[in-house]
Formats: C-alpha cells, structure tokens, sequence
C-alpha cells in the first residue's frame, strides 16, 4: 500500500470519528493502524518556566563516572555548558584541596547570605537510588500536565540523576504558610537525568521523563547555582564555595578537617592556588564526627567563612549517620530522617540551634527508604505555580512528543485502546498508553478517552 499525504491521513481521521461509538469503529481504527504506524520518541516536554541547570555532582556509582569510557570524576563539580551538551567540570578539584583517586564530593552550596527574611523560596532536591517517594503527583499538576515527581520518576527506573522542586513554600525562618494553599505532600520533577529540551543533567540512563528503564543510573549528589535562583534569574555576585566530602575520601587525610560532617569553604573555586578552609565542624553544629552531610546550604550571612552570629546552615544527613538514631538522635526526626531537611543556627558563641526544618512529607518524601541526596533553593511565592511551570511535561494525547497532538499520534491511540476497563499492565500492557492517553485518569484508554483525544487534535 502506498504511503498517504497528510493530508489524506487527516481525511481518513475525520471520517472514521464519524463512527462514534458504533461496532464498526474498532475495525475502521485497527486498519488506520496499519496504514498510518510511526516511530515513537518517548521524551517528556520541557517546562514552560524552566529554572537554569545548576552546577552538580555525580556519585562514585555513577555509570557516568564508572564505565570504561568515562572521563568525569565523583569529585568533580559538573555542568551542562549549552543545553544538549554532554556534562563537563566546571573547575579543577585539586582547586577545593580534592582530586585523589577515590574523592567524592557529596554536597555543595554557593552562599545564599544576602537573601532576606522574608524571602519566600522553595528547595530543589535530589534523591538517592533507594528512594521511592511513595507519594503520588500533585492532583492539581497532574491534570495541568505535569504528571511526574519522586515516586513516578523511581518507579519508572531513573529518579536519582533528576531534581525536584517542593510544593511547599518557606522562609529562613519556617514554612511561609500563606503558600501552602492546594494538597503539597508532594513534588514536581524540574530537572530530568537526560534530554529534556535542554533541561536536564546529560546523565545516565539516556532516557526521557516517560520512558521506564532498568539501565543503570547516575546520582546527583550536589547541586549549587553560582549565584541566587527564581523562577526567571536573579542574577548576583559570584559567592564562596561550600562542600562536604564522603566518607572515606582519601582527601580527608589532608583537608583542615576529617569527618564527612565537616563543612569546608573556598573564596572562589574557579581560581588555582588557594586552600580551603574549615567553615564549621561536625561538633561546632551540634552533629557527631561519624555522621554524613550529603545535602548542603549554606547562608553565611556577613560572607566571611565563618559560622558565626546570623548563619544558617540547611543540611541532610545520609541514612545510618550516628545522628539519625544513635543514643541521642536529632528530636522529631521522621522515618529514617535522611529525607528531612535540618537547621543548624549560630544564636551565640556557645549556642547552635540543630532541628528539623522541612520533615520528609514537606518534601513529598515518607518512605523509609527516602533520602534527600541534594539540595538548593529556587525564590519562588506560589509554590504550585512555580511547580506547574518549572516541572517537566507531558502533552496528553502526545505520543511523539512533537508538542503537537496530530494524526501522527492517532495509530498509537488504537495501539493503546483497552477498551473501559482497567488495564493489568503485568499482561504487557504498555505503561505509557495510560500516560498519555488515558485522559480520564481511570486506567484504561477507552472511547471517552477518544473523545477528549479528539478535542486537543491539531490538523
């Protein structure tokens, strides 16, 4: 059979919707199917409000950092240069005193000291590959569009190279309640491991926001924009560089500090030639030396590199660390308490305040399993807002995600047709019809779903 124009194919589509609901109609569409059958690109659609890609870390299990053929390093502190290019270092490790085979940086900040009180923000987080959020997506975003978060994105096989933007909204001093309008124990996905339309990490699994995959996946254990983020840039002065190093790090051995626990400072890690120095240590905020920080944030808030009088540190602390439940753990911890969001503030020399800021189902996280890998701010007053626009999207009725629901899509709308029943995806069902094709959000792609597919259609 010769292949047909557009503009036959369109020609054909409006005469079989003309079967409505008829018995004719599954015979008319499987034979459209065959005529009309197209690849599939199973990338999500970018974010209408995208935040920047910010600087980054990948773990020591990172394929990226693991393969035979890898050039980056878990020391090194990453960044994507123009979108679509591959992850590259920002600036030599050896600059921050690293960069000794079995290094790994595990968290970092650019100081946020100027930021005032009463700026609202939300936290953009990473999350292990033991996280499983459990949490489903925002109702409100899922019907707008913007379907994934924590617990789609790890059921899906790649959520620890992705970053994640809460949909509660804070000050440096506690939720900002006035935001918290709307269900929030959730999150929305803003940045994906690979190709998102530029918005994303360059990592491993090269998959997309709707693809499912059991590949191996990279982990972003540290993010750090050089300067103050909202929603559209708030541009500032180039600040000092923060970091924590994982244990076993052979560069503890050296830096002036040596528990995972420590925080180190750098004037300006782009510049060779100057040592860092030891911001606070584990015990100077109330933390014991065989813990972990594996998220950081740091208001320095005088930029003189030291915890002094107005600091304000936010930090995680990995799962096991001595803190979370030793003799005396951290009070009000939830879970396993790697998934919450501590404090630690300077009120006087000889006293430091060290509690839980955000607990875990602030961030959308209640598993046992969750922890909170990363962590930066983005300004922000309407948290759901600024979620509907800066999360990655899926077009419903969009199968080759061209941003355009057309006749292209239609042979994978018959592909997907079950029929109004709920589908068992264990029969080999494919999970991506009921993403973008299940319009009703009951489970099954059935000729109501039709109907709504045939009210977003573009000729």
């Amino acid at each position: 059979m010769r292949n047909q124009s557009p503009d036959e194919r369109y020609e054909a589509f409006q005469v079989l919707t003309r079967f409505g609901h008829s018995a004719q109609y599954g015979h008319a569409i499987a034979l459209f199917a065959v005529v009309c059958g197209l690849a599939v690109n199973a990338f999500g659609s970018p974010p209408t409000d995208p935040v920047s890609t910010p600087l980054f870390t990948f773990d020591a299990n990172s394929p990226s950092v693991t393969l035979p053929s890898a050039t980056l390093h878990p020391d090194e502190v990453l960044r994507i240069f123009q979108p679509d290019l591959q992850p590259e270092p920002a600036f030599n490790s050896t600059n921050i005193g690293l960069g000794q085979p079995g290094d790994d940086l595990d968290a970092m900040s650019f100081s946020k000291g100027s930021i005032p009180p009463n700026q609202e923000f939300i936290f953009m987080f990473a999350v292990d590959r033991n996280t499983t959020g459990d949490v489903p997506p925002n109702p409100v975003l899922r019907s707008s569009e913007v379907p994934y978060n924590v617990a789609d994105q790890a059921a899906r096989g790649h959520a620890a190279a992705d970053a994640f933007i809460t949909l509660s909204g804070f000050t440096v001093n506690g939720p900002a309640a006035r935001a918290l309008r709307g269900p929030v124990l959730s999150n929305s996905q803003s940045k994906n491991q690979y190709d998102e339309g530029g918005h994303d990490f360059g990592g491993k699994p090269e998959t997309g926001s709707r693809d499912y995959s059991s590949a191996p996946e990279d982990g972003v254990n540290g993010m750090a924009y050089e300067m103050p983020e909202s929603a559209r840039g708030a541009p500032g002065p180039m600040p000092a560089f923060f970091f924590s190093v994982a244990p076993m790090s052979p560069s503890l051995l050296t830096l002036p500090g040596n528990s995972p626990a420590d925080i180190f400072v750098h004037p300006d890690p782009f510049v060779p030639g100057i040592s860092p120095q030891r911001f606070t240590s584990a015990a100077d905020i109330g933390l014991q030396a065989t813990d972990n920080i594996d998220a950081l944030l740091v208001l320095d808030h005088d930029d003189n590199w030291q915890f002094n009088d107005g600091d304000v540190i936010f930090l995680s602390l990995s799962p096991g660390s001595t803190s979370l439940g030793g003799p005396v753990p951290i009070p009000n911890i939830s879970s396993n308490g790697a998934a919450d969001i501590l404090s630690a503030r300077f009120i006087d020399p000889v006293t430091v305040v060290l509690e839980v800021f955000a607990p875990a189902d602030q961030l959308g996280l209640i598993a046992d399993s969750d922890n909170v890998d990363a962590l930066e701010m983005v300004f922000c007053t309407d948290p759901l807002a600024c979620g509907l626009g800066a999360g990655i999207r899926l077009i419903k009725g969009d199968w080759d995600n061209d941003a355009t629901v057309n006749i292209n899509d239609f042979p994978n709308f018959v592909t997907c047709l079950s029929g109004p029943e709920t589908v068992d995806l264990s029969s080999g069902y494919d999970p991506l019809c009921l993403d973008v094709f299940d319009f009703e959000f009951d489970d099954d792609v059935d000729l109501r779903d039709f109907h709504r597919f045939q009210f977003v259609f573009a000729p």
